[in-house]
């Protein structure tokens, strides 16, 4: 797919004129500022920059790479397709990420509001959960289990009754 949209930029159909010359092949061309012009720092240091400069002239250690870089033989057709379709390719993966960093950025927030929430609370729990005051009242039975208890045990008592009497026959 990529090799077919740069196919249709470096050769467009173009219409044919009567008493027009040939068109030649388009070039396509890219218009991008280099990071470098951005990141310069302005050669007197800015307002600090007088107090830490040396009296005596520094010479660079070496020198600062070329603006912009450019092929220095010519490329033949193919090779300027192939150097499209790297380029288009580069800018879809870039598309790609770009898109993945913008959808898990607020899904990264949210795991970590929910994860801060879900601490605060659990301390919050234990903390009423081990109470000393609140333990008594905890750990005391319901008067449901303590009434089915009795129950259970006078159940027992008149099976232990019924079993003396069935052996005792």
């Amino acid at each position: 797919r990529a090799i077919a949209i740069v196919n249709d930029r470096m050769h467009p159909p173009k219409p044919v004129q009567p008493g027009a010359p040939a068109a030649g092949r388009q070039s396509v061309s890219i218009n991008e500022r280099s990071l470098d012009d951005e990141m310069n720092v302005p050669k007197d240091g800015g307002f600090f920059g007088s107090f830490w400069q040396n009296k005596k002239k520094r010479q660079p250690m070496m020198e600062s790479p070329p603006q912009v870089l450019k092929a220095s033989g010519i490329l033949s057709e193919r090779e300027q397709q192939e150097t499209e379709v790297i380029k288009l390719l580069i800018q879809s993966y870039f598309n790609i990420v770009k898109r993945t960093a913008i959808d898990m950025v607020p899904k990264s927030i949210m795991l970590k509001l929910v994860a801060f929430a879900k601490e605060g609370l659990q301390r919050e729990l234990l903390k009423e959960l081990y109470n000393p005051e609140a333990l008594a009242d905890l750990l005391k039975e319901s008067e449901s289990t303590v009434a089915r208890r009795n129950e259970c045990k006078k159940m027992i008592d008149a099976l232990k009754k019924a079993d003396t009497i069935v052996s005792s026959v």
